[in-house]
């Protein structure tokens, strides 16, 4: 009982402002591929779809690939470049670059039981057309408890907050928040689904959006 109280605290801890806001439902998916280089030392590749405007339309592409290298048991860094490719109703399509680096450590378990982690990533961030880089850092927690077999309950939340502000439109301080829940199902010894639903408060100059997004993701590890 203890552990899904944990799970479920926090899920609510980082509950977006109250304020009037635009919303719409979303599809995500991504698929995530990666192999070990050596012991220590392995790339992936990632590859995100996010079908937005009540999932009518392809809004945005991601492609990141990556390099880490595990500083120990429970620490890995990483660093990384993104593209990511925006088409949104309205305003004009934008073509994002962005590197990254990044930290991911236990916070607490053993993997087993009730496991706690923790993601900080700092972006660098730069759009064709425009001379300004951003600077970005997000902030991931998460939590995963057994449930039935192999399959695990995860809960996350993620904040975004922009450390300058841009040209084109970046403004300092919370930019976005998304939280989380749903589950991890093992296929086979190398591959994992994980459906679930994320909430996602975005502010903007006008009135802020909400998110409501059904998001599937498959990791294969070799």
């Amino acid at each position: 009982m203890i552990r899904y109280t944990s799970l479920v605290a926090l899920a609510i801890l980082a509950t977006a402002p109250l304020h009037a806001a635009e919303e719409d439902t979303q599809l995500w998916g991504a698929v995530i591929v990666s192999a070990d280089v050596s012991k220590d030392v392995f790339i992936t590749m990632e590859g995100v779809a996010r079908l937005t405007d009540d999932a009518s339309r392809l809004g945005q592409t991601i492609l990141r690939p990556s390099i880490g290298y595990r500083l120990g048991k429970n620490t890995i860094a990483t660093v990384g470049y993104a593209y990511a490719a925006t088409d949104p109703v309205g305003p004009a399509s934008s073509d994002e670059h962005r590197f990254w680096q990044q930290l991911t450590f236990r916070v607490a378990g053993n993997g087993s039981g009730l496991t706690v982690t923790g993601r900080t990533r700092f972006e660098q961030r730069w759009f064709e057309g425009r001379d300004d880089m951003g600077w970005r850092l997000r902030q991931q927690l998460r939590a995963t408890a057994p449930l039935a077999g192999k399959t695990r309950a995860v809960v996350w939340s993620e904040a975004f907050l922009s450390l300058d502000d841009t040209s084109w439109g970046q403004r300092s301080g919370l930019d976005r928040w998304r939280n989380s829940v749903g589950l991890s199902v093992p296929v086979t010894k190398t591959v994992t689904i994980e459906p679930g639903y994320i909430n996602q408060w975005v502010s903007t100059r006008g009135l802020d959006r909400v998110h409501h997004i059904a998001n599937v993701s498959l990791s294969a590890r070799f």
